[in-house]
């Protein structure tokens, strides 16, 4: 099972979730694959919602491919978060 945030917005259909939840979950382990300071269980949750309202806010604005929205979010995370 996901550890995916529920995505409770109306405004998205349930293969838009799925493409968020998929994103969602590439990001995540992105961080968790890095080893740094983000994928620590002290950071987990405020790590993890950083990613999940980026991917949100991007999918708002158009962008709809869960590899896109991952990239973006874990370069969202890069540059504006000091690991």
């Amino acid at each position: 099972m996901s550890n995916t945030p529920t995505l409770m917005n109306p405004s998205f259909d349930p293969e838009a979730i799925k493409i968020l939840a998929s994103a969602f979950d590439e990001a995540w382990g992105t961080v968790q694959r890095s080893g740094g300071t983000f994928s620590r269980p002290a950071y987990a949750s405020t790590i993890r919602e950083v990613l999940a309202k980026r991917i949100i806010e991007m999918a708002q604005h158009g962008q709809s491919d869960a590899h896109s929205l991952s990239n973006d979010a874990v370069q969202y995370l890069a540059s504006n978060y000091k690991d």
